[in-house]
């Protein structure tokens, strides 16, 4: 009976740490803006319209017969892959991860990579928190706004693959947690200070020269 009770007990330890795993979705219908503390690092704005961002992936600059904008936030460029295709992107480790959602379907998938190693796959509503939406629908709060993705405590998100088995999925405005990205002025201190260096440098080669 100990022995029973022990395995139960490691069993039960073992899910409560897969549990804890997973990250924690946030769902934002009809909003365009990325979750707060984040910053957006791939807007698809420094891609030519129709250009290629991975298998059966673009950028468009407008709507098309294979890709709708998302009704919400984007501007400029978005993606859009289409049946088949894919898109990935990695980054550094993150606590959260937000995007701008469009016109959601059913066939839509989401991985999002872990520090750890392991991924975790969302098919259709299961990436909005298993909310009802109307798959494919371009332009109610259901089908399209903002979702985020919280590590809460578990292994950081690395990446994220955005894959279709059918036209199209639609998103704009990847965004991570701001921690670690310098801000302008301290960008501007860390080049004062390499210009000092670099000037106590040159002036000790010119002592030891002219020695």
């Amino acid at each position: 009976m100990k022995t029973i009770a022990l395995f139960g007990a490691a069993a039960l330890a073992v899910m409560a740490a897969g549990a804890q795993a997973a990250p924690t979705i946030s769902w934002a219908g009809g909003t365009g803006t990325t979750a707060p503390g984040t910053t957006v690092f791939q807007d698809f704005d420094g891609y030519a319209a129709g250009a290629s961002i991975g298998a059966d992936a673009f950028a468009y600059g407008a709507a098309t017969n294979t890709g709708a904008r998302p009704a919400f936030g984007s501007t400029g460029n978005f993606a859009a892959v289409l049946g088949g295709g894919n898109y990935t992107v990695n980054f550094g480790p993150t606590n959260l991860f937000s995007f701008v959602l469009g016109s959601l379907d059913t066939y839509n998938t989401l991985t999002l990579f872990l520090a750890d190693n392991s991924s975790i796959s969302y098919a259709g509503g299961q990436m909005i928190g298993d909310h009802a939406f109307s798959s494919g629908n371009q332009a109610i709060a259901t089908s399209n706004g903002v979702v985020t993705f919280n590590a809460n405590g578990g292994p950081k998100i690395v990446g994220a693959a955005f894959k279709s088995s059918q036209n199209s999925f639609e998103f704009d405005n990847l965004a991570v947690a701001a921690a670690g990205v310098p801000e302008p002025s301290t960008w501007a201190m860390m080049i004062i200070g390499f210009g000092a260096v670099a000037g106590v440098m040159r002036r000790r080669r010119a002592v030891t020269a002219h020695a």
